[in-house]
């Protein structure tokens, strides 16, 4: 709420549209125009109303690029505290820091990748640009909420259905048989628990629940046995990278259509594994 209520500052007093302006020449490198560095604020505080905010972006191209750097390399405010806290804790600050480096190297070479492979017309970015006033705090807080409570009108019913059908699964152990199947991924390929898989698993309901899942899975085992420092690193940087939570991507599906979800989702698992496995043999 608080992050909004600054973005909500921001825009009301004029500054964040002269920030579009300035920016526009750099994402057109990306195929973007300025005012698609708003959805991607809005997303490091969470990824479901930055991605309702694609829809005021002028091509369904350009929202197809800005969905897929949400989805796969902005962290929200819920995922970066885990990040920061969980592997800066663990791992110490300066993996955690890297963790955003990569995702920042990642949305820089995602942007360029995507814009070389669809298709567009160059168009030019016409904006007016407000006067510069002191923000009035009821517009403020009206465009807090209205980003807020896209969260509660997609997510949290997911999040309720999806935390009960979990809860059920867990109860019954009925995740167990997904381990070995995919051990040759966790194990050979991350170097991580077999068990893992479970938190993954588990974390596209929501990304944050994955790592207090590691909490269980260590079955009493002080989580620094369960895992070394490197595997906190690839467990964190292959969170961050794959699945997009369920209701972001009941969100996507909203915005950029099924066919461009599906994509993206399973793009962002390929860009996990590989780029866990890479960090895996690095380590």
């Amino acid at each position: 709420m608080v992050f909004y209520i600054i973005l909500g500052v921001l825009e009301d007093t004029g500054y964040l549209p002269r920030v579009v302006v300035l920016l526009d020449r750099a994402t057109h490198r990306f195929g973007m125009h300025g005012n698609a560095f708003i959805p991607m604020v809005v997303g490091l505080g969470c990824n479901v109303p930055a991605i309702m905010a694609t829809r005021s972006l002028l091509s369904k191209r350009e929202r197809v690029i800005v969905c897929t750097l949400i989805a796969m390399a902005i962290p929200c405010s819920a995922q970066m505290a885990i990040i920061m806290g969980v592997t800066g804790v663990f791992a110490g600050a300066v993996y955690a820091f890297m963790i955003l480096g990569v995702l920042f190297l990642l949305a820089l070479l995602i942007a360029a990748l995507l814009n070389k492979l669809l298709p567009h017309e160059p168009s030019n970015l016409s904006m007016e640009l407000p006067e510069m006033t002191p923000p009035n705090l009821q517009n403020v807080l009206r465009k807090a909420w209205s980003r807020i409570k896209d969260f509660f009108v997609i997510a949290v019913p997911l999040l309720l259905i999806g935390s009960i059908i979990m809860e059920a699964l867990l109860a019954y152990n009925l995740l167990d048989p997904i381990v070995e199947p995919f051990s040759f991924v966790t194990v050979t390929m991350l170097g991580l628990p077999a068990v893992t898989v479970i938190a993954f698993f588990v974390g596209v309901l929501r990304k944050e629940m994955a790592y207090g899942m590691l909490l269980i899975l260590a079955a009493g085992m002080p989580i620094t046995e369960f895992m070394t420092p490197s595997q906190f690193v690839v467990f964190g940087l292959v969170m961050a990278i794959y699945l997009p939570c369920v209701a972001t991507m009941a969100a996507m599906w909203r915005e950029i259509g099924w066919k461009e979800t599906l994509a993206v989702s399973a793009a962002s698992v390929a860009l996990a594994v590989a780029v866990g496995t890479l960090f895996n043999m690095l380590l």
